[in-house]
């Protein structure tokens, strides 16, 4: 059987079963993970909120984009254009340079994400910075019109709430005459450990792909998030595709397009799992 319809075959009966590889891979050493229930003052101290200019696209504009930085990077510079589309969307296509490593604000954080947020609206992913060197790149499309922009740090890019960790937020353009309301972005503060909680560095030296190692990351917060108790049918089917991913990576030579999607399928179901473990333990916690 080739390794493609092994894998296929392998993919099908995870995503039917979720736990049919079992749990047997166990997390690295680390801190001890915390078992207690969040509390009620925690949870309020997971949310904060930002104010960000607003910028409106029309049809046919072509705006150049600035981004100044935060007092978290002030050596961050951004900088593009944001185009609208006929068929509702805007394209953006914004460049980084002076963006230092994500871990610098903990071992958890891996990666930075280019976020878009309505004013009195939601808030959503634009992309993933991209990395060649020391410059970072965004090229995306997002249906949003009027929208605020920023980059936050974080985990991994499954994330679907943008942490507290702002270094970069874009600036309205020179020619812009039209003066919108502010986005008031919700932001998560330390979602992704309990207070005073370090998370040891992860081993890298392997050459991994990131959307391995975000993989590999997402799974020991979910752990330390109290999935495996609170949140148990998804966190055994994130478990499952955790155990094809690495099982497949190992007997490939060059990571293939197929193992990097089911690595970042294994990150959303660890995320997922957080977040309904956190959703539980803030329910029991109210009771």
């Amino acid at each position: 059987m080739s390794l493609h319809l092994k894998f296929k075959r392998m993919l099908c009966v995870c995503w039917a079963a979720g736990t049919f590889l079992g749990l047997t891979v166990q997390p690295q050493a680390q801190n001890a993970v915390p078992q207690n229930s969040l509390s009620k003052n925690q949870e309020q101290s997971m949310r904060s909120v930002v104010e960000i200019p607003a910028v409106n696209y029309y049809l046919g504009d072509n705006k150049k984009v600035e981004f100044s930085p935060t007092a978290l990077m002030p050596g961050a510079i951004g900088q593009g254009q944001a185009k609208a589309s006929k068929d509702g969307g805007v394209s953006v296509d914004v460049q980084f340079t002076g963006v230092g490593s994500p871990t610098k604000f903990g071992n958890e954080f891996l990666t930075y994400i280019l976020w878009g947020s309505v004013p009195k609206g939601r808030t959503l992913k634009i992309g993933e910075l991209t990395f060649k060197g020391d410059r970072g790149r965004v090229v995306a499309t997002t249906v949003l019109r009027t929208f605020a922009m920023m980059v936050t740090a974080e985990p991994y890019a499954a994330v679907t709430h943008p942490s507290s960790i702002v270094i970069l937020k874009a600036t309205p353009p020179a020619d812009s005459t039209m003066q919108l309301a502010p986005a008031q972005v919700e932001l998560l503060d330390g979602a992704y450990a309990p207070p005073g909680y370090k998370y040891e560095p992860l081993d890298t030296s392997s050459g991994y792909p990131s959307e391995v190692v975000q993989a590999m990351n997402a799974r020991r917060i979910a752990q330390v998030a109290g999935a495996e108790k609170y949140a148990p049918e998804k966190f055994r089917g994130a478990e499952g595709f955790y155990q094809l991913m690495t099982s497949v990576a190992i007997s490939e030579k060059k990571i293939s397009k197929q193992t990097l999607g089911v690595a970042k399928s294994t990150a959303q179901g660890f995320e997922d799992a957080r977040e309904l473990a956190v959703s539980a333990q803030r329910k029991s916690g109210s009771n």
